[in-house]
């Protein structure tokens, strides 16, 4: 049984207390958060603490899920990693590659598991849309087509400020991004164009990525009204067909559990069908998958913090292209 802990407990945090609830080798034994009467509250049962050291010391702590907001996750995740800790980091990883190179490195130093948060790489469709492509059942991919569509989180001013989010491309669109690269590895470039929220983050973005044989386009935006139920889904269209998947909450995000989704795949000779898919919930998947690698102190091979790191490239390369308006060439950096 691995002993969790999670640090910071707005909604991600809840999300995964919740899911390591429904996975049979973990166990959270302590939170912290800057509201533990509030948490006390709202979960009687569970250990508070009021700050994250208070946790950490906690001896029978194995790993830490890190759920603070994003211009926190180097200085958390490190100190984690220096008190032997191992850590599920949600993404991004950190708010620039400097900074997330330098957690993969300690890391890998001290022989701990660091793995993000990339659930879509846990998404049943999207897994089963990998699959897919993997085994050649679209033939050669020559499009891909995603988008992620909602207004700021409510829950949390923090996500509108760019010097503490990322704005839409690090905080929303890294989700594509990562899975994207899974599916067809380092673009050769990234061309993005997009619109500006209030507080000067690009939160609006339409993103290109090109490679020798496909073309990816992605849409990500945080400023769509407040009445929006939050919207995703992704086309992959090959030689040997396409296929489909789309996802709309009934309202906001947390709401996942009631939303209308569906994923099919249309053949070339005019018929179609329905992917089996796994219902295992995504974030019960990816920690149930966590703690497996921390119990064998396996590297967490389905979601590598080297392949997070290379998303966060590719976004800082988005980042760079809406900045200067020019195609950023990752090849000649790669």
């Amino acid at each position: 049984m691995v002993k969790l802990g999670i640090a910071g407990m707005g909604y991600i945090g809840r999300v995964h207390l919740e899911a390591a609830s429904k996975v049979a080798n973990a166990e959270v034994i302590g939170v912290s958060s800057s509201r533990p009467d509030q948490i006390r509250s709202l979960f009687p049962a569970v250990q508070t603490y009021p700050d994250y050291s208070s946790l950490l010391s906690n001896p029978r702590l194995d790993a830490v899920i890190v759920c603070v907001p994003t211009f926190l996750h180097e200085e958390y995740v490190l100190e984690a990693v220096r008190r032997g800790r191992h850590v599920l980091c949600e993404k991004p990883l950190a708010l620039d590659s400097i900074a997330a190179s330098r957690m993969v490195a300690s890391a890998k130093g001290r022989g701990t598991v660091l793995m993000v948060g990339q659930v879509l790489r846990f998404w049943p469709q999207y897994v089963a849309i990998k699959k897919m492509v993997d085994a050649g059942t679209l033939g050669q991919v020559g499009s891909v087509s995603a988008q992620r569509l909602t207004k700021y989180p409510p829950w949390a001013e923090w996500f509108r400020d760019p010097a503490k989010s990322g704005g839409c491309v690090l905080d929303l669109q890294i989700h594509d991004l990562d899975f994207v690269y899974w599916l067809l590895g380092l673009p050769s470039t990234v061309h993005a164009i997009g619109l500006k929220g209030e507080r000067g983050g690009w939160d609006h973005v339409y993103t290109t990525l090109t490679y020798p044989e496909t073309v990816v386009n992605i849409e990500a935006t945080m400023l769509m009204p407040q009445s929006w139920p939050f919207t995703s889904g992704i086309r992959v269209n090959g030689t040997s067909g396409a296929v489909e998947y789309t996802f709309r909450a009934a309202g906001d995000v947390e709401k996942r559990d009631e939303a209308v989704d569906q994923i099919r795949f249309y053949r070339p000779d005019g018929t179609m069908f329905e992917p089996e898919v796994q219902a295992e919930d995504c974030f019960v998947a990816q920690l149930g998958y966590f703690a497996k690698c921390v119990e064998t102190q396996a590297a967490p091979l389905a979601c590598p913090p080297e392949e997070s790191l290379q998303a966060l490239r590719i976004a800082e390369a988005c980042r760079k292209s809406l900045d200067t308006g020019i195609p950023v060439n990752l090849t000649a950096t790669s």
